[in-house]
């Protein structure tokens, strides 16, 4: 009897990690040659057919980037039913102004859309009295496990930016995987 309550419970247990897995989103920083990319497959409802899916992605970019002055560029690829945005937005949670660019590509696919982000760049405000341009830096010098092991102060600024880039683009994924529910 207690093989079987055993049994049963590494069950409940492991289908609930994986219905966990399946809408994780992003938890990590990953680095593929060099550089921090973000990708995510994001399930698509099945009797909705791919220039279906191509077609709301359209709708919701126009949307929510046309005119925006946030963004400086959108382009959509009909052939390959692929929309690429560049875009930045002003992090929150972090302790200085930090303005996050980014460039996003959401692709279509059999099953769903592929959504990668891509290009992460940060620019803080010059401290007042300072006459500096912004500075800017890349998202392996700032966000990367290895960067946000740095002491003091400054492991804490990249370990608030890491943080705030994550929930942003948690935002991202979970906008973009509910036009497929």
């Amino acid at each position: 009897m207690k093989k079987y309550i055993l049994i049963v419970s590494m069950l409940i247990i492991g289908l609930s990690r994986m219905t966990g897995q399946v809408d994780a989103g992003f938890t990590n920083v990953p680095v593929v040659n060099g550089k921090v990319v973000f990708e995510q497959f994001i399930l698509a409802n099945q009797e909705i057919s791919a220039n279906q899916r191509y077609a709301v992605l359209q709708k919701w970019v126009k949307d929510k980037y046309t005119g925006s002055p946030l963004v400086s560029g959108i382009r959509f690829d009909d052939k390959n039913q692929s929309v690429t945005v560049s875009a930045k937005t002003e992090l929150a949670g972090v302790a200085e102004k930090t303005v996050m660019n980014y460039r996003f590509d959401l692709s279509v696919a059999n099953a769903g859309c592929v959504l990668v982000v891509r290009d992460i760049t940060y620019q803080s405000t010059p401290k007042q009295g300072t006459s500096s341009l912004p500075k800017t830096i890349t998202a392996e010098q700032i966000i990367t496990d290895q960067a946000v092991s740095a002491s003091g102060e400054e492991g804490q600024t990249r370990s608030s930016t890491r943080k705030a880039t994550l929930s942003f683009l948690n935002g991202l994924y979970k906008d973009v995987s509910g036009l497929f529910k």
